[in-house]
């Protein structure tokens, strides 16, 4: 399976479904034909589907399909993918069948206490709102997908699937909005019986704001389930942070990450974006020395392209593969896959830009700083609104 440019794990171990509704190969791979979304299918109809049959063997044979384009575009830059660090993760056992099984499934609804400025608005309930102000013409131009909730009927029927299944499942990540504060995501929890529990290992992606929902606490689930990990996304640290993931409350931030030193299998997620690429050691070195946590670089926000790092110009780029490839040292990414450090962030920058894509979003971030109390061009002067209208690149959107 190694030399199979097409195969992938993840298409027999996860399921996988965005806040649109859509079942999806992985968070990582595009949209499919909407056949199959949380409201018409429950999680094991989809994974089960003579579709997903079709889909496994075509890749079986070697025949790369379109929604993984995002790695296999990885690897022609660099030979890494989020696809081949699947593959080392099972290389012991490469499956070729449906057997256990990581559900990764937004269902428990988006509620969010911050608007990071970088996420989709449809993942965050107060994301969509401040976009509201910013943009209230719409933002279809960011993303084409809506946030499409789930009835309570639908929820209890996609849960009873879960449950009826809970054998088959190893894996399940919790993700949101912020998934600590969702009252679902805790009631899927409960449903879940110490018996099963106990073969279970937890994942969140997790903002780790608020540890605390009315009588839950994030140690709980430590106390009921075969593991936890923790996987806290934070994108810089002071000012900086406090910027891009609006409107953090930075020390209670740093505070929670004090108090759950205990928790043995936590790390740091940073989303790499031209708001943050140039502080990358910094970021590291920081959380590193003042928590003693590890800090990972495998999120690379491309979506909108216009806060992706493969904009910036070809002198800043190639000086930033130099520093990356000189310091991507090995490590397991909190994955216990060894692999260079800065992979992701390299293939990002090898990309090819787009200059006008760049000013379009210094152009978004002009625009979300006037409803923020934090002025972005303070923090990051080198992207401050452009004086001259001459290199104005308004959309048709953003007009």
């Amino acid at each position: 399976m190694k030399t199979n440019e097409a195969y992938c794990p993840l298409f027999f171990n996860e399921i996988y479904n965005d806040s649109s509704g859509e079942y999806r190969f992985c968070c990582h791979a595009s949209t499919s034909e909407r056949k199959f979304t949380m409201h018409t299918h429950t999680p094991f109809e989809y994974f089960n589907s003579e579709f997903m049959e079709e889909k496994r063997n075509s890749i079986m044979e070697g025949k790369k399909t379109h929604e993984c384009r995002t790695c296999y575009e990885q690897e022609e830059a660099t030979g890494v993918s989020h696809r081949t660090e699947e593959i080392e993760k099972y290389k012991k056992w490469m499956p070729t069948s449906v057997d256990k099984i990581q559900i990764k499934l937004r269902i428990n609804g988006t509620y969010c206490n911050l608007s990071c400025y970088m996420c989709a608005p449809y993942n965050s309930s107060t994301r969509r709102n401040e976009m509201k102000e910013v943009y209230p013409e719409g933002w279809k131009w960011w993303q084409h997908e809506d946030y499409v909730s789930l009835k309570s009927k639908q929820w209890e029927r996609i849960v009873d699937s879960i449950i009826e299944n809970i054998d088959k499942v190893s894996v399940i990540l919790m993700t949101g909005g912020e998934p600590l504060l969702l009252p679902n995501h805790w009631k899927l929890l409960d449903r879940i019986t110490d018996e099963h529990a106990k073969n279970i290992r937890l994942t969140y992606n997790t903002n780790f704001t608020e540890l605390q929902y009315k009588k839950h606490h994030a140690r709980d689930v430590h106390n009921k389930f075969k593991s936890c990990q923790w996987i806290i996304s934070c994108d810089h640290y002071g000012e900086k942070l406090a910027y891009i993931r609006y409107p953090i409350d930075v020390k209670k931030f740093e505070n929670n990450l004090l108090d759950t030193t205990d928790f043995n299998d936590r790390g740091i997620q940073v989303s790499v974006s031209i708001l943050n690429i140039e502080d990358l050691l910094e970021i590291e070195e920081y959380y590193n020395n003042k928590f003693g946590i590890e800090v990972m670089f495998k999120s690379i926000v491309d979506t909108p392209i216009s806060l992706s790092i493969r904009n910036l110009p070809d002198k800043k780029k190639e000086e930033l593969i130099k520093l990356y490839e000189e310091n991507s040292t090995i490590s397991t990414g909190g994955t216990g896959v060894a692999m260079e450090k800065f992979s992701f962030v390299i293939s990002e920058l090898k990309q090819p830009g787009n200059p006008e894509d760049l000013k379009k979003g210094i152009i978004y971030m002009t625009k979300l700083s006037k409803v923020r109390t934090i002025d972005h061009a303070k923090l990051w002067p080198e992207y401050a609104a452009p004086k001259s209208n001459k290199i104005s690149v308004l959309t048709v959107e953003d007009k």
